[in-house]
């Protein structure tokens, strides 16, 4: 599967983070959403530079886990790194050791520009292979001057760390406003 620069990752998203303001969330505030989230997918990658890919052989065969982290997007012919994101929102990523299948969502999207963007794009037909994912994902996303629209794609990456702790992934669609890049970066849900 993949591999992530992570440390390099770390480097250009920690400019990110300084750039983030506070904490918290922005409530309806688009513009205070997009620096939350990005301060949030700096720290998720903070976290996870130090981790691997989690061995194939300590993958879980069993159960289900929940990863919750933040994806970025990006017009443009190449996976975008979360620093490039013009769109940034969450992941919402549900893994099924047992069956092998992945399912989920993108959603809550918020523009650098400070526009809010409607809609989801849901994972289907996703796989576990090893210690790595696939993924189509489709939907539709308005609002704002420059919204994607209906976009249809793809997502693969890595689960890393022990016990498959975090995620990370790129992947690349067609929209109604152009080709896009994505980047995910998600860690196992401890609720």
């Amino acid at each position: 599967m993949m591999k992530i620069k992570s440390t390099a990752m770390f480097g250009v998203l920690s400019v990110l983070a300084a750039c983030s303001g506070g904490s918290g969330g922005g409530g309806d505030n688009p513009v205070a959403e997009y620096a939350s989230d990005s301060g949030r997918a700096a720290r998720l990658v903070a976290e996870t530079s130090a981790s691997s890919s989690t061995g194939v052989a300590s993958m879980p065969t069993q159960g289900r886990a929940e990863y919750d982290g933040i994806v970025g997007m990006a017009f443009g012919g190449q996976p975008a790194s979360l620093s490039e994101a013009e769109m940034i929102g969450e992941v919402d990523m549900n893994a099924n050791f047992a069956t092998n299948r992945i399912t989920g969502e993108l959603d809550d999207f918020n523009t650098r520009s400070g526009e809010k963007i409607r809609g989801e794009l849901r994972m289907t037909n996703g796989q576990i292979n090893g210690s790595g994912f696939s993924s189509d994902i489709s939907g539709r996303l308005s609002g704002g001057s420059r919204s994607p629209g209906n976009v249809s794609g793809n997502i693969s990456g890595d689960f890393l760390g022990e016990n498959a702790a975090s995620i990370t992934g790129q992947g690349s669609a067609t929209s109604d406003g152009g080709r896009l890049g994505l980047s995910i970066v998600g860690r196992r849900d401890r609720d």
